[in-house]
């Protein structure tokens, strides 16, 4: 995909976002993507073929963008306490600064269905979470393996944020994320062992 191309589809995202986050997905229209986004008729069934298309690559962009972000934290992390709070830290400011596409993630994932992606979605997802638990892995303390399933540790880890980023995106919960990202990220380590600094 040429890098004009690529421009072009990832405008054609952002205003499907903007589209889905006022009106709603069953709502929008493809007439009002190509309105917002500037692109032509022609263009946006050459890049995505029809609306649900449309609605699954927004999901799935939102992934892609949020997991970059992971990465970059990740990266920095040098011990497994470290990384910890770099998950609870990704997780709390993606969310912050995306909160259309946080939202969408939370509440329309039935997209992916819609246009038989289920299973691009389950490769992404263990695309993207096997070098997560790789280094995670290769923190552990000589000997020790994980008692649990990696699985249920990340929901350990990203649970307690999204639950409530979800009320607060809905306005149902005044303190704001950002206020709390230390809460998290300590209570993150408390619940696999790690204290943390006093």
């Amino acid at each position: 995909m040429s890098e004009r191309s690529s421009t072009r589809r990832h405008a054609i995202l952002q205003a499907a976002l903007g589209c889905f986050a006022q009106h709603g997905v069953e709502a929008t229209t493809i007439e009002m993507i190509r309105a917002a986004s500037g692109a032509s008729t022609g263009s946006l069934y050459h890049h995505f073929g029809n609306k649900e298309r449309i609605a699954a690559e927004v999901y799935l962009e939102g992934l892609r963008r949020f997991r970059a972000l992971q990465g970059e934290y990740l990266a920095e992390a040098q011990t497994l306490e470290e990384g910890i709070r770099a998950i609870v830290h990704a997780q709390v400011d993606w969310i912050a600064a995306e909160p259309d596409w946080a939202g969408y993630l939370f509440n329309h994932r039935g997209v992916l269905a819609q246009e038989g992606r289920e299973s691009a979605y389950r490769e992404e997802l263990q695309g993207a979470q096997g070098p997560v638990s790789a280094w995670f892995l290769a923190r552990l303390p000589a000997g020790q393996r994980l008692r649990w399933p990696a699985e249920a540790y990340v929901a350990l880890l990203v649970g307690p944020v999204h639950d409530y980023a979800r009320h607060w995106l809905a306005g149902r919960r005044e303190t704001s994320l950002v206020v709390l990202r230390e809460f998290f990220a300590e209570a993150a380590c408390r619940a696999v062992g790690l204290t943390g600094p006093d």
